[in-house]
């Protein structure tokens, strides 16, 4: 018996489809067939920042135990569904398959797939290293896919990993709203919340559970363990019919996009942590977008948490000059735009003090003292005595934010971006 690793990508569009759907139906047809699938499949979510990325950004791979005279059985109905299922007529769909033969992922693959969520890696670097490796892959169309195919393959999800559940809709309601109870979702949160998480954006009541686009998914459950996602869809109830479930191993909710960096060292397409201090009083542009400048010494690049962010950017408009903080977010860079962070979360580490003048008070009357002036002091017009020396006194303002950490809501999360409850609940 041996290992065979196979890898996926780029079959969906805007129109329809998804990558990990073709995955659940090539191991579906697989395993028909007696063939073995080892562990759960992986869900690897590639650089988001990526300017060629797909809907989702997913990639997606799975390992199969078999003799050495089922192979051909394995790579014909892998590219059989990968041929009938992916979007070939849209023009940016351009699928990618790998078959790598293995007990053992060597490292160079390992960093690839670290490169593959951190930067950007071109079609040239993925042929190469597969030559290298000695990995088979098969090229639909331009085969840019062939980039996320290998990643996922290499990716060892080793230091920390989350799980999603998605339940596949039957075809005939592909493109149609999707129907589930809403009621259900609200109780499987919260039996379930924070072993599960993003089902809900908890300051809107939103579920966050269904997609809003033309694919066979009709929802996805994310969570810290097998158990605790399909323990969830067990309380989900679902109102039209559901084909196929399927649990994947994944990088989602993991940060691993974030690189910590300075601001003279970013590059465009990359996701990083900056830690500096506030150079500008926040600013709200037309659109609702709240902007502030971070400078951390090598030099200053602007912050923005725009307008879906909804209440985080409450936060970003308290900030104000002088302030210490660490932001999270990925580089945007377009033409006649200044090269912004778009802020994922933001953490306050030091308040500068505030305060604001007042006049000082009439020692014989207790009044309050008026300025004759700049420099020429203050005179109660009451006594009618002048104070050339007094001094406005400085009442300490209360700050309207706090220290700590913040994130945007999960409407706005990216894929990648590791929830806060993530970070407070670690005993999972």
């Amino acid at each position: 018996m041996m290992e065979l690793h196979v890898g996926v990508d780029d079959t969906d569009s805007k129109r329809g489809m998804c990558t990990t759907y073709v995955g659940a139906v090539a191991i579906r047809s697989l395993q028909e067939e007696g063939v073995e699938v080892k562990g759960y499949p992986k869900l690897i979510r590639l650089n988001p920042m990526w300017p060629h990325k797909t809907r989702g950004n997913c990639a997606i791979s799975f390992t199969v135990e078999v003799s050495p005279s089922q192979v051909p059985l394995v790579k014909e109905r892998v590219l059989e569904t990968v041929r009938s299922l992916a979007e070939m007529e849209v023009e940016t769909t351009n699928p990618g398959v790998v078959f790598y033969a293995s007990e053992k992922i060597p490292e160079e693959l390992k960093s690839y797939a670290k490169k593959t969520v951190q930067e950007v890696v071109e079609l040239e670097e993925a042929e190469a290293l597969a030559r290298e490796v000695g990995a088979e892959v098969h090229k639909f169309k331009m085969g840019r896919g062939l980039i996320g195919a290998l990643a996922a393959v290499g990716h060892p999800l080793e230091k920390d990993w989350t799980y999603e559940l998605i339940a596949y809709r039957s075809r005939e309601y592909w493109g149609k709203p999707r129907r589930i109870d809403p009621s259900s979702v609200l109780l499987m949160d919260r039996l379930t919340y924070p072993r599960t998480f993003d089902n809900l954006d908890h300051g809107t009541g939103e579920i966050r559970i269904t997609p809003h686009t033309p694919c066979p998914v009709l929802y996805g459950i994310r969570g810290e363990s097998p158990e605790a996602v399909l323990r969830a869809h067990e309380l989900v109830k679902a109102m039209e019919p559901v084909e196929l479930v399927m649990v994947y191993r994944t990088n989602q909710g993991t940060d691993e996009h974030l690189k910590k960096s300075t601001i003279s060292e970013i590059r465009p397409c990359t996701s990083v942590i900056l830690e500096g201090k506030v150079a500008s009083n926040p600013r709200t542009i037309p659109g609702g977008h709240v902007i502030f400048t971070l400078d951390d010494g090598t030099g200053t690049v602007d912050c923005a948490a725009y307008e879906p962010t909804r209440r985080f950017r409450e936060v970003v408009r308290g900030l104000r000059e002088g302030d210490r903080v660490r932001v999270c977010g990925g580089v945007r860079e377009e033409p006649g735009i200044p090269r912004t962070i778009n802020l994922e979360k933001l953490s306050i580490l030091e308040l500068v003090p505030l305060f604001r003048k007042k006049n000082p008070s009439c020692p014989r009357c207790g009044k309050s003292l008026k300025s004759e002036g700049r420099s020429k002091g203050y005179s109660c017009k009451k006594c009618g005595l002048h104070f050339p020396s007094a001094k406005p006194k400085l009442i300490p303002v209360e700050r309207k934010v706090e220290r700590g950490s913040f994130e945007v809501p999960p409407r706005c999360r990216r894929h990648l971006a590791k929830p806060l409850v993530r970070e407070i609940h670690r005993e999972y």
